[in-house]
């Protein structure tokens, strides 16, 4: 049996938030350092005199939530903040070949217990996942912009070594076997293949009908999994062999660096030891998450997710910014109050550039100062994005509308000004309580 892997069309509010940098919507040209600086001087009013309680928050909680001090542990949340965590030691696929850039989507992040977020769709596949406990895995699919060539690389995290050892090797079994399946995701068996000076590795490929060739591998790692999926359907065999290959020496030492936790201690992990976490405005009851939201990634980790990583990665290098929390909004950490506007007006521009639809807009929701914004008109909907300083921190608020939606949760330019206040309100907030300073 050969499973193929299936990439779920992300939805269209994933597709096109702006993950710190921009998005790939193109349209009219306009000056994109000209609508930086515009924008930049804006912000309506100053902090020290603006009236925080007149403020329309919504439902949303405006007080920062110190979870170590009131003793709040990640629990049953544990697998997926452990898979937060080795975010930083997966590497992004542009690190490999730098035109891989385009996907994530709804395959992309955190996934807990299972191996739904690898792509791996087969009865063959759920049967061995489930005779072992998946406690969690990070994965991220990027490919060329034309879709000729992909590259996914995933963690797994099993409880122990044994177990790593033991579903690798059946997986790795299930890629070469031929069972036969009549289902829209099974196909004949591959061939095993030896990487170059990867004796430990499993490896098959496999040519589809359409033409394109596939590697997968399976490397284990103390309790982890390496898992790599390469694609190519441009008459390119060898690069999936090639490719395959580079991103597995990078990752193999990255993720034996790993400082993991016990599988026994996992619930007992702090969900945000840098308070950075709490300064992001969080979700009310009637708002969803997913485990790779309500999360805090070091600097490597945020890549995985931007739309232009290796501009961000030297942007983030040179401002010191070493923390960035998800939860409803985006909030930076970065060295110092200039460090965080130079952040803000290279997000301005690149927004600017990228999505060329965004304009300035006159005002910033409610007046909330030290906030620029841009929205506009795109052929999937309508977009808005905010980005606020405070202090060393950037917050980014997006929303999206998709044309003829009905549904107030694929909706979120409705809550836009409730958000922005809630995330003013939680940093001046944080900064009364002295909450984690830098």
């Amino acid at each position: 049996m050969r499973t193929s892997r299936i990439l779920t069309a992300a939805a269209a509010a994933a597709a096109l938030t702006l993950a710190g940098c921009s998005s790939d919507v193109e349209g009219t040209a306009v000056d994109s350092e000209t609508a930086a600086a515009d924008a930049r001087d804006s912000g309506a009013g100053s902090q020290s005199d603006f009236d925080i309680a007149a403020l329309d928050t919504g439902g949303y909680n405006v007080v920062p939530k110190d979870f170590e001090a009131e003793g709040q542990l990640a629990a049953d949340f544990g697998p997926a903040v452990e898979g937060q965590r080795i975010a930083e030691f997966v590497i992004a696929p542009y690190t490999v070949d730098p035109k891989l850039v385009s996907g994530g989507g709804m395959n992309q992040g955190v996934g807990v217990g299972g191996l739904a977020k690898l792509g791996l769709l087969s009865d063959a596949v759920s049967a061995i996942a489930e005779k072992y406990e998946i406690i969690t895995t990070f994965t991220d699919f990027q490919s060329y912009t034309d879709d000729s060539h992909e590259l996914g690389v995933s963690v797994v995290r099993l409880a122990d070594n044994a177990s790593a050892v033991a579903i690798a090797g059946e997986l790795h079994a299930a890629e070469i076997s031929d069972a036969g399946e009549e289902d829209l995701f099974a196909s004949g068996a591959g061939t095993p293949i030896t990487l170059p000076g990867l004796p430990d590795t499993h490896a098959s490929t496999y040519r589809w009908e359409t033409g394109s060739d596939t590697v997968s591998s399976y490397t284990v790692s103390g309790p982890h999994v390496i898992y790599t999926y390469a694609s190519t359907s441009a008459g390119d065999p060898e690069w999936a062999k090639d490719v395959t290959t580079r991103a597995l020496q990078k990752q193999i030492p990255l993720i034996g660096s790993f400082p993991y936790t016990p599988t026994p201690q996992i619930p007992e992990l702090v969900v945000d030891m840098d308070k950075v976490l709490a300064r992001a405005v969080g979700y009310t009851d009637d708002e969803t998450a997913r485990n790779s939201e309500l999360a805090v990634y070091g600097p490597l980790g945020w890549l995985h997710f931007d739309s232009d990583p290796a501009q961000t990665a030297e942007l983030f290098e040179e401002t010191g910014t070493d923390r960035v929390a998800m939860a409803n909004t985006t909030v930076y950490r970065t060295a110092s109050a200039d460090d965080a506007e130079t952040v803000r007006d290279a997000f301005l521009a690149q927004t600017a550039k990228n999505s060329r639809e965004l304009t300035e807009d006159a005002s910033a929701p409610q007046n909330v100062p030290g906030t620029t914004c841009l929205s506009g008109d795109i052929a999937e909907g309508r977009m808005s994005v905010c980005y606020m300083t405070f202090g060393p921190y950037v917050a980014e608020i997006n929303g999206y509308r998709p044309i003829g939606n009905t549904d107030p949760e694929s909706d979120t330019m409705r809550t836009m000004p409730q958000r922005v206040a809630a995330q003013y309100v939680k940093f001046v907030k944080a900064e009364e309580m002295g909450l984690g300073q830098n």
